[in-house]
């Protein structure tokens, strides 16, 4: 306990360090000339680099910028345009194939856990509030929806090794979206989109979106307002076809974004401003039939009636609301950022089954609400210094405090007479508190090579703590060619449903591990002393930059250690009559192993004519105790993007990804999967589109397209384990945007 509390008060002491350096500049100040500090700050912002900013050259950094998706609209979620950067997919939450249509940002096949998303740089966690299921699924679409595309600057994807300065959360990588800033001059934009599929199954989309900023006292104070409505339709409920048992897998849900959000920016002077950022939003479901583990049975409607009573209603609705405050400083001796951020995000949703088949199962039109609250403290500083050679040093720390109330997923009896969980304690609420201290140093070892070392400290209440290790290095080797790789320790702390005594999931036997002698009857327990899942993540490549060429090839390895996962060792015995009960833990997995390639070619001619090339290739995915894949992803995938700016007024843009054979889960890990799992692969396909854009004028633009263009639809099977979701057929949109 002593041990904990030195570790965070010097947590602490960091924090409040680096608050009162960023005040202390005021006597320097006094002692120089206005004109002398203006001329110091211009030269400070030419020579600093950060730590941060030398990471997102890398290699495994892909950047989406405000005219990309003004060129090529996305239908609702950004996650479809991001899916097109190298090294991501979609993938469904676990392999299980459950909620298969909800389908989240998977970066380099470590799965959506592992992709933290950001808002201009602050972590956003709602799906934590989201029950986890024995098999690791969520009935979550994710945390990347939450900024309408419209009030969108820019977005990073930050892969392997650079992603891993981010901390909990970021092994297979970061998505930040970058909103767009304050304005000097009244600026404002209206879009109206509307997406109209060509099979009438399919769920049709509109939205409209509006961004609104200027100052209100010039040069001191000014805003930004930007607001959204979002709705895709849900999929017709018989739009997949029924297996051989009668039996239908449920299409893809409908969606409600409501959002709204503002910001204050103050310049207190040329070296302080302070920025307060506020937002609400709400995404609603419409809801189709999914019951996770088990599909509707189409030829009994009787025993499906809750299920049925419940399509195409909102059976789970999220509310998410932020608060932040920023400061940034520019002082003669370097740079530094306070920020003071508390997010709270309510999940109503109907109440689901916790036992066998039935886990995930609507068992009730009643609703109940979970209520998630993080706060969150983070400051930094960078300074620029010559010892030897030029450096830049960043110094940070963090805390995040979660505190989390689910009364709906903690109801499970143990049937033991409280022999497994005090049925007597409030087993609803759950907490995790993390520290975290870190150290770069961006180096300029010669006018060719650039190296940076990192070290980054966390410490959670219940998992320990874990020191995270990091370089990575630049070096030009002639006039075209660039070599750069990076090896980072990357980690991830357990959710709060793992960590917990409270939550707990039962089966009378189907879905207890394979065992030698067969088990029935058993619990899934949290387990407070799980290790945090680390994974050691490498890349090296090389990248080719001349004239109008810009090619890269890189090869990237995770060593993934000690992924939590639902246990197979029994812990303990309850024996009540003649009944045997047996206790199983949330555990951590030995070793898992991602490996793959890498490419990328962009040729720029004339500025008229853009066309940008990418490609992945999975090597290994595989967790070494069951030899199962970590996620269901293509063995490769091939984006390519053309645009071509006709004339002043007119532009067409011309998408095409191939995706390769998506191979299912390969061993069996349950009982109710030992008489075989269903082993034939989703076959290689792909998808295209175009569409033209009119530029009227500088305040009216127009936009006609046509997405998957050959009208290559795959439709969810209930029997199949790798072609668990919908890809939607050909269908047609069109945007109207209009600025000031």
């Amino acid at each position: 306990m002593t041990y904990r509390l030195v570790k965070s008060a010097l947590s602490v002491s960091i924090l409040s360090l680096l608050m009162s350096t960023a005040y202390a500049d005021d006597s320097v100040s006094a002692e120089n000339s206005q004109s002398e500090s203006e001329s110091e700050l211009v030269t400070l912002n030419k020579i600093v680099v950060t730590a941060e900013d030398q990471l997102k050259q890398s290699l495994g950094v892909s950047t989406i910028s405000q005219e990309d998706l003004d060129k090529l609209p996305v239908v609702n979620d950004i996650s479809e345009y991001v899916r097109r950067m190298p090294g991501v997919n979609l993938t469904g939450n676990g392999t299980s194939g459950a909620r298969g249509n909800n389908r989240q940002i998977d970066i380099r096949g470590m799965g959506p856990e592992n992709t933290l998303i950001l808002v201009d740089g602050k972590p956003v966690s709602s799906r934590n509030s989201v029950r986890y299921g024995w098999r690791g699924e969520r009935d979550t679409r994710g945390d990347s929806n939450w900024v309408p595309a419209d009030a969108i600057e820019s977005i990073e994807v930050i892969r392997g090794p650079a992603a891993a300065r981010y901390g909990n959360g970021a092994m297979g990588g970061v998505v930040n979206i970058v909103t767009k800033k304050v304005t000097d001059e009244l600026h404002g934009s209206l879009e109206v989109f509307a997406n109209q599929p060509e099979d009438s199954k399919e769920g049709a989309s509109r939205r409209v979106g509006f961004d609104l900023s200027g100052p209100i006292i010039p040069e001191v104070l000014g805003f930004r307002l930007y607001g959204n409505y979002n709705k895709t339709d849900a999929d017709a409920a018989d739009i997949n076809p029924l297996d051989s048992d009668g039996y239908r897998a449920a299409g893809r849900e409908g969606v409600k974004n409501q959002d709204i959000a503002g910001r204050l920016s103050w310049i207190i002077n040329d070296q302080q401003s302070l920025t307060a950022d506020i937002s609400s939003g709400r995404q609603g479901n419409e809801y189709t039939g999914d019951a996770q583990n088990n599909n509707v049975d189409a030829s009994n409607p009787g025993s499906n009636a809750l299920i049925n009573s419940l399509v195409g209603t909102e059976t789970n609705t999220m509310y998410r609301n932020s608060y932040a405050l920023t400061h940034d400083g520019k002082w003669d001796w370097g740079t530094s950022k306070l920020i003071a951020q508390y997010d709270n995000t309510k999940n109503k949703r109907v109440a689901e089954g916790l036992a066998g088949g039935p886990e995930g199962r609507p068992s009730s039109s009643e609703k109940k609400t979970s209520e998630l609250e993080t706060f969150r403290l983070s400051g930094e500083v960078n300074i620029p210094f010559d010892f030897y050679i030029p450096h830049v040093l960043t110094l940070g720390t963090e805390w995040v405090k979660d505190d989390f109330t689910d009364p709906a997923s903690t109801t499970q009896s143990d049937l033991t007479g409280g022999q497994i969980v005090d049925g007597n304690s409030n087993r609803s609420k759950m907490k995790s508190e993390i520290y975290s201290a870190y150290i770069e140093d961006n180096m300029k070892l010669t006018e060719r090579t650039d190296l940076v070392l990192s070290l980054r400290y966390d410490d959670h209440d219940k998992s320990g703590d874990n020191w995270s290790p990091g370089l990575s290095i630049t070096h030009q080797l002639g006039d075209y060619f660039t070599l750069k790789g990076g090896i980072a320790k990357a980690y991830k702390a357990p959710n709060m449903y793992q960590n917990s005594p409270g939550y707990l999931l039962y089966t009378k036997g189907n879905g207890c591990p394979i065992a030698s002698t067969t088990l029935d009857k058993c619990y899934l327990l949290g387990n407070a002393d799980l290790k945090p899942e680390t994974s050691i993540n490498k890349e090296i490549g090389v990248q080719f930059q001349k004239d109008n060429v810009n090619a890269s090839l890189t090869w990237f390895r995770n060593d993934y250690k000690d992924k939590i996962a639902a246990g197979t060792t029994v812990e303990e015995q309850v024996t009540v009559g003649s009944n045997v009960y047996n206790v199983l833990k949330w555990t951590n997995i030995p070793e898992a192993l991602i490996q793959g390639i890498e490419g990328s070619v962009s040729l720029d001619f004339d500025n008229n004519i853009n066309w940008t090339n990418n490609f992945t290739y999975m090597m290994d995915s595989k967790d070494k105790t069951t030899g199962n894949q970590l996620s269901i992803i293509p063995i490769y995938t091939i984006n390519s993007i053309f645009n071509y700016q006709i004339n002043d007024q007119w532009d067409t843009n011309f998408v095409f990804t191939q995706y390769g054979r998506q191979k299912p889960r390969q061993i069996a890990v349950s009982n109710s999967e030992t008489s075989g799992l269903n082993l034939e692969s989703l076959k290689s396909y792909s998808t295209s589109g175009i569409n033209f854009g009119y530029k009227h004028n500088d305040h009216l633009k127009f936009t006609l397209g046509v997405s998957n263009i050959f009208d290559k639809q795959i439709f969810r099977d209930s029997n199949s384990n790798s072609q668990t979701y919908n890809e939607p057929g050909r269908a047609y949109y069109a945007s109207v945007k209009t600025s000031f």
